[in-house]
């Protein structure tokens, strides 16, 4: 601790009067090396604690955001599958795969199909979600509900940036509830 200056008999008495508490203590606890030492190390511990504080949260936010950092940028996805000894996905953005168009009709040849169209509006490629298509009569209530998996909709996984996916299920109902339909409803979600 340096030393105060002392007050000239110049100085005004409130300053030399302000200035006594402190001469007084620097003359009652004088500063040895010894004493110094802890308190420069303190401070020192207590960065590099922080320091590594900091570093595992920025390594959980890298693990929590790894499957959209594949995506963003794919020469990634190796040293990311490597950290964190894990499989690294496409994302799963539902709000970024929209139904573009959608039509339910009677197959012909027996059974009906669904076309679709789905769009993906990120400019990363997300992953395919699951369809769950439900069959309503006149009163708009649901007389089938089917969900068709990712793989079922196509054969990659994914749908690339601001491109779109087309898709036909064909699939068989019973007589009795196909007599019934008359609408239906398409929605997109990840299971």
């Amino acid at each position: 601790m340096p030393a105060a200056p002392l007050p000239s008999a110049d100085a005004p008495s409130l300053f030399r009067a302000a200035m006594a508490p402190a001469m007084a203590a620097a003359e009652v606890q004088p500063s040895t090396s010894a004493d110094s030492a802890p308190q420069t190390s303190m401070p020192l511990r207590w960065l590099l604690g922080a320091g590594l504080l900091v570093l595992v949260l920025m390594f959980q936010a890298l693990m929590a955001q790894r499957n959209w950092l594949a995506a963003e940028e794919p020469a990634l996805r190796p040293v990311l599958s490597a950290l964190c000894a894990c499989e690294v996905t496409w994302p799963r953005e539902p709000e970024a795969v929209l139904i573009e168009s959608s039509s339910f009709t009677e197959n012909p040849e027996g059974g009906y199909i669904v076309q679709l169209r789905l769009k993906n509006t990120q400019h990363h490629p997300v992953a395919m979600p699951a369809l769950e298509l439900s069959l309503t009569d006149l009163q708009d209530q649901v007389l089938v509900r089917r969900v068709f998996m990712a793989n079922e909709l196509s054969s990659k996984d994914h749908v690339q940036a601001l491109r779109d996916v087309r898709s036909t299920l064909n699939f068989e109902l019973d007589d009795k509830v196909s007599k019934r339909i008359t609408g239906f409803r398409a929605f997109v979600f990840y299971p």
